[in-house]
């Protein structure tokens, strides 16, 4: 038997080259679009293998915990500096935002007052795809369990109105809710 070579580094040049042949807007989109495939189908092998109320109750506690490791990792990536202000953390959350999913939902931002603001949603990715597969019913809200991550690691004190629960638009309500900052541990 001859000489045995590693072939991987040829290898990783025919995949890069390959990978190459996708812009970054691109390779970004799709790395996305699989983290929330991955995601949607994780709820519903939880709810398949231990019934829909355990995937709602384990989906809203993933769903923060992963926020704060999120929050972390990019804060400490893009060197920010601690929170100060309300627009200090808006800023923040469009940041982060901008890199887990811009285009995965439709909303507004809207100040309500020196120390607050609502999140005024239009379009969710959570929505749609829990409404096409006929669980919406059974989904506690993991985008604001995310965004409730994100603050308690960046030391950002809340108030959150309503409470997290049943996704608002599921239940035919207004999908809005209200931010009040109590303050920063810095």
């Amino acid at each position: 038997m001859g000489e045995q070579q590693d072939r991987r580094p040829e290898l990783m040049e025919k995949a890069k080259a390959t990978m190459f042949r996708l812009s970054q807007e691109q390779r970004e989109d799709l790395l996305i679009r699989c983290w929330m495939s991955f995601d949607s189908r994780w709820f519903m092998a939880v709810a398949m293998a231990r019934g829909p109320e355990a995937a709602r109750h384990l989906n809203q506690i993933v769903a923060h915990e992963v926020g704060k490791v999120e929050a972390l990792g990019i804060a400490r990536a893009l060197q920010l500096p601690p929170i100060a202000t309300l627009d200090d953390l808006l800023v923040v959350q469009e940041a982060f935002i901008s890199l887990v999913g811009p285009k995965l939902t439709d909303y507004a931002i809207v100040r309500t007052g020196d120390d607050e603001y609502q999140i005024q949603m239009q379009r969710c990715f959570a929505h749609e795809n829990v409404t096409r597969a006929g669980v919406g019913d059974h989904y506690d809200c993991g985008v604001f369990a995310r965004i409730t991550g994100w603050m308690e690691a960046l030391g950002v004190r809340y108030e959150m109105t309503p409470s997290l629960g049943k996704c608002l638009k599921v239940q035919g309500q207004e999908y809005v809710y209200t931010f009040k900052i109590q303050a920063s541990a810095g």
